[in-house]
């Protein structure tokens, strides 16, 4: 969860259903796709980079929250995921150079697409213009965030919540799992209420 000093983080289902993206003319079932490559790309770079867990997950929800108020339309995937990753790791204090996100992504990007890997120059016009892209678009996220951007993951409330309620382990172990599972985080909170609540009754 991000707080904020004017609680920007919380959105009614009408804006979720009418998102920039849609206004752009962005289906549903693609913008839900270009989130989850979003989130792979996150993940991926994180494992590459050596960084904690924490900071692939907190990286997933700046990304989640930026689109929540931007559109797919003005701001590339990738570029977005590459300064999510590269500010998540400063805010978690785990943090990497400029040039070593670059070059992560850059070799991510030649694999996806069955490119030539190729050593990126740092004295190239191509690694200059990426790295004004990457602090550029961190400016944009921090903007969209008040410059506020504390990320308080559920995972440590989860567990506490559900032995107080004594639910039984396979629901404490779904919970954990949704928790993790950051590509899904619009949905997550809906489905672990309901099964709390279902559980109760039961």
């Amino acid at each position: 969860m991000i707080y904020t000093a004017i609680d920007t983080f919380y959105l009614t289902d009408e804006q979720l259903t009418n998102s920039p993206s849609r206004k752009n003319g962005i289906d549903e079932a693609t913008e839900t796709s270009l989130r989850i490559y979003g989130c792979d790309l996150i993940q991926e770079a994180g494992i590459l980079l050596k960084l904690p867990q924490a900071v692939m997950a907190t990286g997933q929800v700046l990304f989640h929250h930026f689109y929540c108020k931007k559109s797919f339309a003005r701001f590339n995937v990738k570029k977005v995921a590459a300064s999510c990753v590269w500010l998540a790791s400063k805010l978690e204090e785990n943090p990497r150079k400029a040039r070593q996100v670059i070059i992560v992504f850059h070799r991510m990007e030649c694999r996806r697409e069955n490119l030539p890997i190729e050593f990126l120059d740092p004295t190239l016009k191509k690694y200059a213009d990426l790295k004004t892209e990457l602090s550029r678009t961190e400016r944009h996220i921090l903007k969209e965030m008040g410059f506020i951007c504390h990320v308080e993951h559920p995972h440590k409330f989860i567990s506490n919540y559900l032995a107080t309620l004594g639910t039984p382990p396979e629901l404490r172990q779904e919970a954990w799992n949704l928790a993790n599972d950051r590509s899904s985080i619009g949905t997550w909170w809906k489905e672990f209420t309901y099964n709390i609540v279902r559980s109760i009754q039961e």
